[in-house]
């Protein structure tokens, strides 16, 4: 089977230079297009040097939930995962090391409880990038209303 996993490796290898475009380049559409969102989300940094997994989000504002606007996002066809959960403090499995860490990672934990990251795959349509502007354009103008933003 390592002759098989080979063989698929060499395949992705040839492609590679596509999806690290095409990726770079659905995130510099949402960036360009969720620009004007930047007072309640922190977008990221655009790089021709970064190869991006995803498409990663910290909410900055606190008067927007980040369950309320994943779960929203979620009903409306977006899937998305946390950014990370690795933080000791926020781990029940690490709980016995929550009193060494706690309030010593003030910047982790901030990201811990509001970042999320969607997709921004290769395989992503025009048609795709559009409807999740669009999608987050609503969502977002809701949740501002609602908080008085």
């Amino acid at each position: 089977t390592m002759e098989f996993q080979a063989a698929l490796a060499i395949v992705q290898l040839e492609k590679v230079d596509w999806i690290i475009r095409k990726r770079q380049d659905n995130v510099k559409f949402l960036n360009t297009n969720l620009k004007k969102y930047e007072e309640i989300l922190q977008l990221p940094l655009y790089s021709d040097e970064i190869d991006y997994l995803a498409y990663p989000l910290v909410i900055k504002n606190s008067k927007i939930s980040r369950k309320e606007l994943r779960m929203k996002l979620e009903t409306a066809g977006i899937e998305t995962r946390p950014l990370f959960g690795c933080i000791p403090t926020q781990q029940p499995a690490y709980a016995y090391l929550k009193a060494d860490y706690e309030g010593k990672l003030p910047n982790a934990e901030w990201v811990g409880r509001n970042g999320f990251y969607i997709g921004c795959h290769q395989y992503l349509e025009q048609a795709d990038l559009d409807s999740i502007v669009e999608i987050f354009e609503k969502v977002l103008n809701h949740l501002m209303l609602k908080s008085g933003i």
